[in-house]
């Protein structure tokens, strides 16, 4: 594992995501992966296409609604392997940070980052109330 210096790690709060997509741009051409975390300064990428880090690239993020896609510069600073122990493999991925941020794009890469944490809890919340209460929002009964 190839990593930058200490000062380079993250240092917001790391949101954990089910089931969101980015695409990027690089000098091999464009890819789509899986974000499994986002901050406010970057993110974790899913993905087979392992670039080297301080590689350059151009994420393509989608955001809400009819909103279009937001393109943000940024830099691979870390690539690992990820264990996923249930299915006795290894993936890997590539931590991503956000590179020459302007003010107006900061504030949406803010803003995107609130959205995705709240969306998070709404799934997370919905499926524990589907737990408890069975699809049909009646109590389950305890056996």
């Amino acid at each position: 594992m190839e990593t930058l210096k200490p000062k380079d790690k993250r240092s917001e709060i790391r949101i954990p995501l089910l089931s969101e997509r980015v695409s990027f741009v690089h000098e091999r051409g464009e890819l789509a992966a899986d974000i499994t975390d986002i901050t406010n300064e970057g993110l974790f990428l899913k993905t087979n296409e392992i670039l080297k880090p301080r590689t350059s690239l151009l994420l393509k993020l989608n955001l809400p609604g009819d909103l279009g896609s937001l393109q943000v510069n940024a830099k691979v600073v870390r690539v690992n392997w990820t264990v996923n122990r249930k299915k006795a493999r290894e993936q890997l991925g590539m931590g991503i940070r956000f590179e020459d941020v302007s003010p107006n794009i900061k504030k949406i890469l803010d803003a995107y980052v609130v959205y995705l944490r709240n969306k998070q809890i709404i799934t997370v919340s919905k499926r524990i109330i589907e737990e408890f209460f069975g699809n049909d929002g009646g109590p389950k009964k305890l056996v």
